[in-house]
């Protein structure tokens, strides 16, 4: 991953890993075309390395209830592994060991397919696929195949992101190692890749529905027509009861260093108010995709501003994503309400913000409770600009106003204030509060 001084972004809404970290809804296989119109899409170019991260403890941690027994129905996990922030914590990663490797990769709930880029894959550019060094690709160490992986004869892998991002490779079975299970399961190596990457993880894991797996019959990318959905990492380890049917993450808004956990089969191991809302996990039913289960949808109720009330609507729980994207009018009337506000630059693609301005009062309302976002997580540092000064954008951004096309996410601007349980098994998602808790976010 190019590290961040200055956002020039080449779409109209700000989705890109890195200043903003949107690598999750899928769009269909096409290794040579960018983003689909259904998903918000851009890139991060000309990026330098200097950063501020002050590595002080912004906010001291009020009254917290310790976590110390089962809240509700909702089991205290065994099968834990902690979470790392990168990039200013506007992307969060894990450990997974393939066979005998050990690698970090991306947790992205609004993705399916758990995958690792292959020691001597070809990285091309994102933009006219044309041939680049590996080191262009900025990945971590790539995994090296070895005995205990076995191909899968007459599959491919394809997969566009949402932010332009595009891989290709071979589907096969291998011994994977998430959080202290074991199993074998089937992955995919990265053959072929245009990724602007962060020069840590080497790969990302899945944690969506089978519906959206990226496999693919034949052997030829260009060619790809008919989908072999195949069970991803988590639903493999339920159905051999090795875990119960549900997950849950606490993303901490560390900018860097461990920063929370991915927790399976119940809730994870930090402080938080043991209060569960429940609201259930909707079918998919974007233009394109399945008409089944698929991304981890839900009803907003509204979103709460101050004392106004905003429209609601169908949202994604993608912790693959950094910012909230919302519809045009609430993004406008939230960006608005910064002190100074926000205000939206063409050329950049994103709503600047003072990086010492006041965040409005910001609530998520989910089944009648609303859930305030931290004024922290309101303002995001997106690295420096040429005079060392920093730069710092809105959390919300415009995710468009046709409901019936474009999508909604709550990103980890979100969730940071959150335990986030996906409860396939029920088929809800719960929340329970985070009450502040000490973090190095500058901001």
């Amino acid at each position: 991953m190019l590290l961040l001084s200055l956002l020039l972004l080449a779409s109209d809404l700000v989705s890109a890993r890195g200043a903003i970290g949107k690598r999750s809804v899928v769009s269909s296989p096409s290794p040579f075309q960018a983003a689909s119109s259904l998903t918000p899409s851009s890139h991060v170019l000309s990026l330098t390395s200097q950063k501020s991260a002050k590595g002080y403890n912004a906010r001291s941690a009020a009254h917290l209830l310790h976590h110390r027994s089962s809240p509700g129905n909702v089991p205290i996990s065994t099968h834990s592994t902690g979470l790392l922030s990168l990039i200013e914590g506007e992307e969060f990663a894990t450990n997974i060991t393939f066979g005998t490797q050990t690698f970090e990769v991306i947790v992205d709930t609004g993705s399916s397919d758990t995958w690792l880029a292959e020691s001597g894959f070809q990285c091309v550019n994102i933009t006219n696929a044309a041939p680049l060094s590996e080191a262009d690709c900025y990945f971590g160490p790539t995994f090296d195949v070895d005995e205990t992986f076995s191909q899968i004869p007459g599959e491919n892998f394809n997969i566009t992101y949402g932010d332009g991002e595009f891989l290709t490779g071979i589907m096969g079975y291998e011994n994977v190692t998430l959080a202290g299970i074991e199993v074998r399961q089937e992955v995919a190596l990265v053959n072929y890749a245009a990724w602007e990457g962060d020069s840590t993880t080497s790969g990302l894991v899945g944690l969506a529905y089978p519906s959206l797996t990226s496999a693919y019959n034949g052997t030829n990318p260009s060619n790809d027509t008919v989908q072999e959905v195949y069970s991803p990492i988590f639903k493999t380890m339920y159905t051999q009861n090795l875990t119960a049917p549900l997950f849950s993450l606490a993303i901490l808004r560390d900018v860097s260093g461990p920063s929370g956990y991915l927790a399976l089969g119940g809730t994870p191991p930090v402080d938080f108010v043991e209060d569960f809302t429940s609201t259930p996990i909707l079918i998919t039913t974007i233009t394109g995709y399945p008409k089944t289960y698929g991304f981890y949808t839900i009803k907003v109720d509204s979103i709460e501003l101050g004392k106004s009330s905003l429209a609601g609507g169908t949202y994604i729980v993608d912790s693959g994503t950094t910012l909230n994207y919302v519809p045009t009018p609430v993004a406008n009337a939230i960006n608005r309400a910064f002190s100074p506000p926000a205000v939206y630059n063409e050329d950049e693609g994103a709503n600047v913000v003072d990086c010492k301005a006041k965040a409005p009062t910001l609530g998520i309302k989910i089944a009648g409770t609303v859930f305030y976002i931290n004024p922290l997580d309101m303002i995001l540092l997106a690295g420096t600009d040429a005079k060392g000064n920093d730069i710092c954008i809105s959390g919300v951004v415009d995710g468009g106003n046709d409901p019936s096309e474009d999508v909604y996410i709550l990103g980890d601007v979100f969730q940071k204030n959150v335990v986030s349980v996906f409860d396939i098994g029920a088929t809800e998602m719960k929340f329970a509060a985070r009450e502040y808790y000490p973090s190095n976010d500058p901001y």
